[in-house]
């Protein structure tokens, strides 16, 4: 039986390169990678550079493609962090790309990661299914970009034999993230982790990158065997919320550094962070126009004191999803992932370090 030849777009980022290996480890797909930057990637796998923002480079690659995987995003974070421009013309102007290439083309499947960020406005989330309203408000522009993307893909589904599908992962987090967990962990060496915001009983989804990247497999796979999933969103989570701190302090505590166990106000912190989001960082910009994006922000410190707990119940009874790997999997991953980052190699004069018990 043929291969079913299929793209995955931001195939060398941190979601991407689990997709890659999966759909190798299937044997059902000729894989090949777009992303903006070279990396070596396995054998049998075919890496094209280039921009989502270039209409023609986006179709050389879609070329004699049967699916498309599209991962690729502008985040805000390092460089993109206050690029607004450059988020609308990745996240939004390159999805449009995409499916113009599939129509142009005749791919007849397209599986888009969007985000379960996408009906959050900052109040709590109790069991949220798909039934939830976009935010009207996003927390971030970023957001705001996912929203715009994931509308322009499910309203594409059945034009010129098109069928698509958004899936929304909550928290996605374990080895090869470039963000999050080496976020946490520089915050805890500055004994920053030491602190928890708000009551520290706030549940939150998160997912296991292993698990984000089987959901696009069953996804494709639905889009293939019948039209019932076509034009949807699913949320995909471990389906195990955690209180948001304890998960944290999960993983922290067997690197070395201190579980977070102090507990501040939410509103005088998140008081704090919009003066530093709305007048401190301008005036740094100002000064130092490549300075560092603070991780400080309003919206971090609202998901930070928040319930998001999502139902997966559409995404089992329709794409076949149960998790491979609990939470548990994840973390031990994690911590063996980022050994490098372990307390013992920390910088002199890190803070937030466990103490050694006296014999």
């Amino acid at each position: 039986m043929a291969k079913a030849k299929c793209l995955v777009t931001g195939g060398c980022g941190f979601l991407g390169q689990h997709l890659v290996q999966q759909l190798l480890e299937d044997g059902r797909f000729e894989v090949a990678v777009f992303d903006v930057r070279a990396a070596d990637v396995a054998p049998g796998v075919r890496m094209i550079v280039g921009d989502l923002r270039s209409q023609s480079q986006v179709e050389a690659a879609m070329k004699g493609q049967e699916i498309i995987f599209h991962c690729a995003a502008a985040c805000p974070t390092n460089a993109a962090a206050s690029n607004q421009a450059l988020m609308i013309a990745v996240n939004v102007d390159g999805t449009r790309n995409i499916i113009t290439a599939c129509q142009k083309l005749g791919v007849p499947r397209l599986v888009y990661t969007s985000s379960a960020s996408v009906v959050f406005e900052g109040r709590n989330l109790h069991g949220a299914d798909e039934r939830v309203p976009y935010a009207s408000r996003p927390m971030d522009f970023y957001t705001g970009t996912k929203i715009q993307a994931e509308k322009l893909v499910l309203a594409a589904n059945g034009q010129q034999g098109l069928r698509t599908i958004a899936l929304r992962p909550s928290g996605i987090f374990g080895e090869g993230d470039p963000l999050f967990v080496p976020s946490v962990i520089n915050n805890a060496r500055k004994g920053k982790m030491k602190f928890i915001i708000g009551n520290g009983r706030n549940l939150m989804d998160f997912t296991y990158v292993g698990n984000v990247a089987y959901s696009h497999i069953l996804a494709a796979d639905s889009l293939a065997a019948s039209s019932t999933t076509s034009g949807r969103a699913y949320f995909i989570t471990n389906a195990e919320p955690r209180p948001f701190w304890t998960f944290l302090g999960d993983f922290l505590e067997p690197l070395g550094y201190q579980r977070p166990s102090l507990k501040l106000p939410w509103l005088l912190i998140y008081i704090i962070a919009c003066i530093v989001e709305y007048l401190v960082q301008p005036i740094r910009r100002l000064v130092s126009p490549k300075s560092a994006p603070s991780d400080f922000t309003p919206s971090r410190i609202t998901i930070a004191a928040t319930n998001r707990v999502f139902r997966c119940d559409a995404a089992r009874d329709e794409l076949g999803y149960v998790p491979k790997w609990s939470l548990a999997d994840g973390q031990r991953a994690i911590v063996k992932s980022f050994d490098h980052m372990h307390a013992r190699h920390a910088p002199p004069g890190s803070k937030g370090l466990l103490r050694k018990k006296k014999r």
